[in-house]
């Protein structure tokens, strides 16, 4: 095989699983190969969940009809150590990886994957440079990388292993602990680490103990080539329709915005209002919530002034088309979510965003320019902000619409590879 500058692993293709941190992995590898001269491979990782289907032995298998892109078949995983249980499907990717002779490797998400690749690969290409890509906390966090309290939804500022054997009381303190020191160990080989926004760098730096030095903040940039967004139309529609989009899990905040939608009901606004719901992978979120949701969902039935639509998960070709179908777009997170691509999305087809000021997001949305923060898991202030697009004359609102495409405009593929060529070192002076 020919030689490649860098290697692009992730969680996950997104052509079998939407979702954001997919997403961003393979908007990356798209990039590079549209605005550089890079060769570059992306491998998609998969898991049982997936219903994609490969040979007992065969662990790697090209993507039908596509150039330098790869499924990887994990098998069953291990969550709390991050690893695959099956060792010989790890071993598999070091060697395919060593064939490809890569200059970088990029392990924009270890998850389905296993952070014990990169001992292998220090061990197998001890001259390449290796970059890990952070999209949430789950070096320190066993409850999916949130840093939020199974016992009582509350945040967590550390992650204690006391505190982490309070949520998970099958696990000891002492497995905690090792735990932490196995990824801190494992971490510490890699060159460099990617986050999207300062929050995450901050946490990373706390709590494995990185040098700071190593960590490059580079927000995912958007090629609005693939966003084909008509500009806002002067003519205002009776209804206000405030979007969510995302996935369908229980810290996505789902359930505070039917609470403030249920709010905004009760003040009886002068005009109607929808909350159109776009959220796939509902298999992801627990019982109890799916049944919460739903019980909201119900209630929204006697609402007088508004209503809830239900849409279901969507592809990339479909988000356009569903964008244009809502005036404003909520994002109510309950964590701190690290970045938020949806933020970045809704920018791209002249949507204002409604964000929770918590994480990641805090970072995002320009507070009465491009849209509004309110204060995260409270849905009265949520209410109040959704309240403002309802009252909001005509002229503020397109001026905001056009606030929002600059921001995304500001996230120019062109200018983040220059971070990426340097976090990856590949590229120009590497």
């Amino acid at each position: 095989m020919n030689q490649y500058d860098l290697v692009i692993l992730s969680l996950f293709h997104p052509k079998v699983v939407h979702g954001g941190a997919q997403q961003c992995a393979y908007d990356l590898f798209l990039n590079l190969r549209k605005y550089s001269n890079l060769r570059v491979c992306f491998i998609g990782a998969t898991s049982p969940q997936t219903n994609l289907r490969t040979k007992a032995s065969a662990y790697l298998r090209k993507v039908p009809g596509a150039e330098d892109e790869y499924y990887f078949f994990t098998g069953e995983y291990d969550y709390f150590w991050h690893n695959c249980v099956d060792s010989r499907a790890i071993k598999d990717l070091t060697l395919f990886l060593r064939r490809l002779e890569p200059r970088s490797v990029f392990l924009s998400h270890y998850m389905h994957i296993g952070i014990d690749l990169l001992g292998l690969l220090r061990f197998a290409l001890p001259e390449v440079h290796i970059s890990v890509g952070l999209h949430e906390m789950l070096f320190a966090c066993l409850a999916d990388g949130q840093m939020v309290k199974k016992t009582n939804g509350g945040l967590c500022s550390k992650a204690e292993p006391e505190l982490c054997a309070m949520c998970f009381p099958h696990i000891t303190a002492d497995s905690f602990m090792a735990r932490h020191k196995y990824n801190v160990d494992l971490l510490e080989m890699a060159d460099s680490y990617i986050v999207p926004a300062r929050h995450l760098g901050g946490v990373l730096v706390k709590e494995m103990g990185v040098d700071p030095q190593r960590v490059h903040v580079i927000n995912h940039p958007i090629d609005l080539d693939r966003y084909p967004s008509p500009e806002p139309d002067p003519k205002r529609l009776k209804a206000m329709r405030f979007g969510f989009f995302g996935q369908f899990v229980d810290n996505k905040g789902i359930h505070v915005l039917l609470k403030a939608g249920d709010l905004l009901n009760r003040s009886q606004p002068l005009r109607p209002f929808q909350i159109v719901i776009n959220g796939g992978n509902k298999n992801f979120a627990s019982d109890e919530y799916q049944s919460k949701v739903e019980g909201l969902i119900s209630g929204s039935h006697a609402w007088e002034h508004g209503e809830v639509v239900e849409l279901g998960g969507y592809t990339h070709d479909e988000l356009i088309r569903r964008m244009a179908g809502i005036d404003v777009v909520v994002v109510p997170s309950t964590w701190p979510e690290v970045f938020g691509l949806v933020v970045t999305e809704a920018f791209a087809c002249y949507k204002p965003v409604i964000a929770a000021f918590i994480g990641g997001l805090a970072e995002r949305v320009q507070h009465g320019v491009d849209g509004y923060n309110f204060v995260a898991r409270d849905a009265a202030d949520l209410a109040a902000k959704m309240a403002l697009f309802m009252e909001m004359e005509q002229d503020k609102y397109l001026a905001m619409a056009h606030a929002a495409h600059d921001s995304a405009l500001r996230l120019s593929p062109r200018k983040a590879l220059e971070s990426y060529y340097k976090a990856l070192a590949v590229g120009v002076g590497a």
